[in-house]
């Protein structure tokens, strides 16, 4: 492989799902913070339409040369093919989050950020994710899984997760398709919503307490959780007005004594070695009144945006984004 500053890095953002355009936003802060740390970047978009290079030009002109699936790679009109020596993968749901881009790369023997095909399949599924946990020490909330198409009685699910409860699809981001209901008649609604961005849904107890956010990534002296985020939304839950439109207080560092804050660092790092994970994840928990971390759910490509929860831990830690993203994509494939 070629020396790190000659190594030719691809960031790749876009996808299929509803988080298209924020996962562009995120995918173009990152090339951006890592040319600036002097790196040879192109950034790849992918969509429903197809796979581009994005090349340009010396006039400033953007050119698209598309992608040679064969090998992920793009050959530039008069010149010779271009290949990369890494992936950072800043893709939002399908097929970046999910494991889908993750297995092409493993196959194709390509060096990527973040988790495993593996790890992203389950950590990007909701309720897989909370079944792998349910026989460690992590605090979870009472939840039911339902496929489109189940038959399925209210009543349970109420019993199950009692009301208020939160309907979220399993594979999704972003609060697309989230409904926090408060009677059985809003149910239904609920469902088709999730349905309409994936195959199964979620039915989850609603927690009381602050919502906390925890970044957990590694490097040669293994896993680190990064400064606390409590979300503070002006709306019933975090939704995606909450988080992309300002109506939510994030502070961080969070307000929280040290020994709080400890226990939920060291849950996250728990949950991370845990499930396997690798590069940089972020992790939601609701901290109850009884002193627990209760686990929501864990974003294996958070966002990285410049209003990004992310961006805001790695600032609170003393680390320039340039610093923390080379070091990101310097180890992947080190584990």
């Amino acid at each position: 492989m070629r020396p790190v500053n000659d190594q030719i890095l691809a960031v790749v953002y876009g996808g299929y799902s509803s988080e298209f355009e924020i996962s562009v936003k995120s995918g173009r802060s990152v090339a951006g913070w890592l040319r600036n740390a002097g790196r040879n970047v192109y950034e790849v978009i992918i969509s429903r339409k197809g796979w581009w290079a994005l090349d340009p030009s010396a006039d400033g002109q953007e050119q698209r040369w598309p992608i040679d699936r064969n090998d992920f790679s793009f050959t530039p009109e008069g010149r010779e093919k271009i290949t990369f020596d890494k992936v950072f993968i800043t893709i939002h749901g399908d097929p970046g989050e999910n494991g889908r881009l993750q297995a092409y790369f493993e196959m194709l023997g390509i060096t990527f950020s973040g988790c495993s095909s593996l790890c992203a399949a389950i950590a990007f599924d909701k309720y897989a994710c909370k079944s792998y946990l349910r026989d460690s020490r992590a605090h979870l909330g009472n939840d039911i899984l339902l496929h489109r198409g189940d038959l399925y009685n209210p009543e349970e699910i109420k019993n199950r997760t009692g009301l208020p409860a939160f309907v979220k699809p399993c594979g999704g981001g972003s609060s697309f398709g989230v409904t926090k209901i408060h009677s059985l008649d809003e149910l239904d609604a609920a469902l088709n919503s999730a349905f309409a961005e994936s195959d199964t849904a979620i039915v989850e107890q609603c927690l009381y307490g602050r919502e906390i956010d925890c970044a957990v990534f590694d490097d040669e002296y293994g896993p680190h959780a990064l400064p606390l985020i409590e979300i503070i939304p002006r709306r019933e839950f975090f939704d995606y007005e909450a988080k992309y439109n300002g109506a939510s207080s994030e502070l961080c560092p969070a307000p929280l004594p040290e020994e709080d804050r400890v226990r939920i660092q060291n849950e996250a790092v728990m949950i991370y070695h845990r499930l396997g994970c690798s590069g940089l994840v972020r992790m939601d928990f609701i901290y109850g009144p009884d002193n627990k971390p209760y686990f929501l759910e864990v974003n294996p490509n958070p966002g990285m945006t410049e209003a990004s929860l992310v961006p805001q831990m790695v600032k609170a830690a003393g680390m320039s984004m340039e610093t923390f993203l080379t070091g990101l994509i310097d180890r992947a494939g080190e584990k």
